[in-house]
C-alpha cells in the first residue's frame, strides 16, 4: 500500500503539476484570477532559475567521502536506464555515472564484486528488470559474470536496501561495502541501508556542476533544466521525510 500511495504522491509533488493546476485554477476562478496568476508567475520564475535550483541541490548533496583501498562489494542502485527491446540498446539517463564509476572501480581493483540492485519502479510493471539490463551491459564490456550479483525485485530505494541487505547478510557478512549512487540520492539511500543494518561507505556520482560560470542568463533567464533539478530535489526531500516517518 505504501508503494502505491508513494507513486501517486510523487506525481502530485512534481513542479510541472503545480503549475498546471494553478493555471487551471486561474481559468476557472474569475475573482482571484490576478492573484493566482501573480503567484504562478513567481513560482514559475523560481522553478526555472538555474542558479537557485543548482545551489539548493548542492546543499542537499552528500559531501565526498574518503574511500578505503579495497571493498568486497560495490552496490549500484538502479534508476539509470531502460532497454529498447526492438533496437536492442540501453538508453541511459544522467544517472548512468553510477554504473560507469562501478565499472572503473572494478577494473582498478577497488571493488571485487558488483551488486546491481533494481527491478521495475513503474506503478504498472512492464516486465523490465533494470538489474538484468545493467548486468547485460557489463557482460558486454567483459566484466566476468562470476563477479556480478543482481537483485531484481526492488521497486524503490527502501526495497533496494532491504532486498540487498538479505544478500549481503547471507554472503558478505562483515565485509567492506561501497554504495554507489547519485550525490543528491546519498542521504536517502544511506538512511535506508542504515535502517537495514548494513554499514556502507559511499561514492557520490553525477554531482551538480560546481564550476558553473556566473552569467546573466544563468542568474536571471528562465531555463527548463532548472525544473528538472527542482523535481529531483523535491522528490528526494519527499522520499527522505517519508522514509523517516514510515521506515
Amino acid at each position: 500500500m505504501f508503494y502505491f500511495l508513494s507513486k501517486i504522491l510523487v506525481i502530485l509533488i512534481k513542479p510541472t503539476v503545480w503549475l498546471f493546476l494553478l493555471m487551471l485554477a486561474a481559468i476557472f476562478s474569475k475573482k482571484k484570477r490576478k492573484k493566482i496568476l501573480f503567484f504562478t508567475f513567481i513560482l514559475f520564475y523560481i522553478l526555472t532559475n538555474s542558479f537557485l535550483a543548482d545551489n539548493c541541490a548542492k546543499m542537499w548533496e552528500a559531501k565526498d567521502m574518503k574511500l578505503k583501498k579495497r571493498y568486497d562489494v560495490g552496490i549500484v542502485l538502479g534508476g539509470i536506464s531502460n532497454y529498447d527491446s526492438q533496437k536492442k540498446i540501453h538508453n541511459f539517463n544522467k544517472h548512468a555515472d553510477r554504473l560507469m564509476y562501478a565499472e572503473q572501480l572494478y577494473r582498478r581493483g577497488v571493488i571485487k564484486k558488483i551488486l546491481l540492485s533494481g527491478g521495475n519502479g513503474m506503478l504498472f510493471s512492464n516486465g523490465y528488470k533494470e538489474a538484468e539490463s545493467m548486468k547485460h551491459y557489463l557482460l558486454k564490456n567483459n566484466i566476468p559474470e562470476k563477479d556480478l550479483i543482481i537483485e531484481k525485485k526492488s521497486r524503490n530505494t527502501k526495497e533496494n536496501a532491504s532486498y540487498t541487505a538479505k544478500i549481503l547478510k547471507n554472503s558478505f557478512k562483515e565485509k567492506k561495502i561501497l554504495l554507489i549512487t547519485s550525490a543528491i540520492h546519498i542521504k536517502r539511500a544511506k538512511f535506508c541501508f542504515d535502517k537495514s543494518n548494513i554499514t556502507v561507505d559511499y561514492l557520490a556520482t553525477d554531482r551538480i556542476n560546481s564550476n558553473a560560470k556566473i552569467r546573466f542568463d544563468y542568474l536571471f533567464i528562465p531555463q527548463s533544466r532548472a525544473i528538472e533539478v527542482w523535481e529531483e530535489l523535491i522528490h528526494e526531500w519527499f522520499g527522505y521525510i517519508s522514509y523517516k516517518l514510515f521506515f
